[in-house]
């Protein structure tokens, strides 16, 4: 199917894959397809959008200008913990809790108001970018993929970026059997599922070095301790996706044909790449600034051009 650009979940670290796809697209990367899970499928959303926006204006499309506006989104729109959620008071999580309507301890209204305002469906309808975005349905626990066809599109981008716990679930058309949460549940990185629909060279850019040591936070503030604990079981999460991924891969005929038979017929090698920070990229989900957006960023950039 093409190259396929696979975007990683992060939270706010998804700045640094702005910074990295901005260094890739001077270099004159342009992809055919973008899956992301969590901030990865909100920054795939924004590029297909921008692409799509490009495509309707003017008949031609400018990756390098999308990843330029991917950056700018960042600093303009992501300058504070107020751009994406707003923090329940003590009498909502209490009342919440004895009426056993539990559903986060922030609300993601300002998330969706931001999405709402920068996303045009006609837009992520037009562009010739394939997009997907994976969630996770907590009820039966299976990953769901879905593409901007789908009716409730927004619902699941929500969904996908949902932090358990932190974030309130999304019921799809207020179903719920069909409750999701960030799709980094199950699959941090969507790059199995890139290598299952054909793609022929992938790019993954995680938010997270392979270890995660070092650093501190307060143990007693209960955002902190959760945005932790998630940090460590996403990067639990996200090396065993790209270790099985690469061992899958490597398993594959070498001259580039489809495996004849077993559990992955019809699989194809590929070319992978994996960007990653090379340290933890430090910074408090509760008190981010401006410049920390701007820092992960440079980070970004520098990783890709570094080589």
């Amino acid at each position: 199917m093409g190259k396929f650009l696979v975007l990683a979940g992060g939270s706010v670290k998804g700045a640094f894959q702005a910074g990295a796809i901005k260094a890739l697209a001077e270099q004159g990367y342009q992809p055919d397809a973008i899956y992301g899970i969590s901030a990865g499928s909100l920054n795939a959303a924004y590029l297909v959008n921008k692409i799509g926006q490009q495509a309707l204006e003017t008949g031609t499309v400018s990756f390098k200008q999308a990843a330029y506006d991917l950056c700018d989104f960042w600093e303009a729109r992501i300058t504070s913990r107020s751009s994406l959620s707003k923090p329940l008071s003590l009498v909502q999580l209490g009342w919440s809790a004895l009426r056993k309507k539990f559903n986060g301890l922030v609300s993601t209204q300002p998330l969706r108001t931001l999405l709402e305002e920068e996303l045009i469906p006609r837009n992520l309808h037009a562009s010739p970018v394939v997009l997907k975005i994976g969630a996770v349905n907590v009820i039966d626990g299976g990953m769901h993929y879905v593409d901007p066809s789908e009716e409730a599109f927004f619902d699941y981008l929500m969904a996908s970026s949902a932090i358990p716990i932190l974030m309130p679930m999304v019921q799809i058309n207020g179903e719920t059997r069909r409750s999701f949460l960030d799709g980094g549940l199950r699959d941090v990185t969507p790059i199995r599922k890139a290598l299952e629909d054909g793609a022929t060279e992938i790019i993954c850019v995680s938010c997270h070095p392979e270890t995660i040591e070092g650093g501190s936070f307060d143990t007693g503030d209960l955002l902190a301790l959760v945005d932790r604990v998630m940090d460590i079981a996403v990067n639990e999460i996200l090396n065993s996706d790209l270790r099985e991924t690469m061992l899958i891969n490597n398993s594959l005929p070498l001259d580039g044909s489809p495996q004849p038979d077993g559990e992955f017929a019809g699989y194809q090698r590929v070319k992978i790449t994996n960007i990653r920070p090379e340290q933890p990229l430090t910074v408090d989900m509760q008190q981010f600034t401006k410049m920390d957006i701007r820092r992960m960023i440079e980070v970004g950039y520098s990783v890709v051009q570094k080589g």
